[in-house]
């Protein structure tokens, strides 16, 4: 609840540096805000069978994900598309601690790519909320 308010706080502020800036911030808000709301969808345990493809906000804008989930696994998380253009550690390192948690919780953002980070997870988990049984 807390993270939605915040988020939602972001949504309704017009103190942004310019238009861009305002247009990624509210779409990452966005974003995070059906994120949470999906995250019981999101558990690997319940996702068919399949590769399942989405994307989020970035940094720099959208990011793509392709994931694939086998006997109710996640065994794997591949950037598929992106536009971020530093701090490419958190392209395997966020992956990297999907697969190890199999979960979308609890994941550590990537230090000074934290929004890049925040993308793969959201991303990640709208795509498994599609192969929800």
């Amino acid at each position: 609840d807390q993270a939605i308010e915040y988020y939602e706080r972001v949504l309704a502020s017009d103190r942004f540096r310019n238009a861009e800036y305002e247009k990624r911030f509210k779409a990452r808000a966005r974003e995070s805000i059906e994120v949470i709301r999906l995250y019981d969808q999101a558990d690997v345990s319940k996702v068919a069978d399949g590769t399942y493809r989405d994307s989020s906000t970035g940094y720099n804008g959208k990011l793509s994900v392709e994931v694939t989930v086998t006997g109710g696994r996640l065994e794997s998380v591949k950037i598929t598309d992106h536009k971020e253009k530093q701090f490419y550690s958190s392209l395997t390192d966020t992956p990297a601690q999907l697969i190890k948690l199999q979960s979308v919780q609890g994941i550590d953002g990537t230090s000074g790519a934290t929004i890049t980070s925040q993308a793969i997870v959201n991303a990640t988990a709208k795509a498994l909320a599609k192969g929800t049984q």
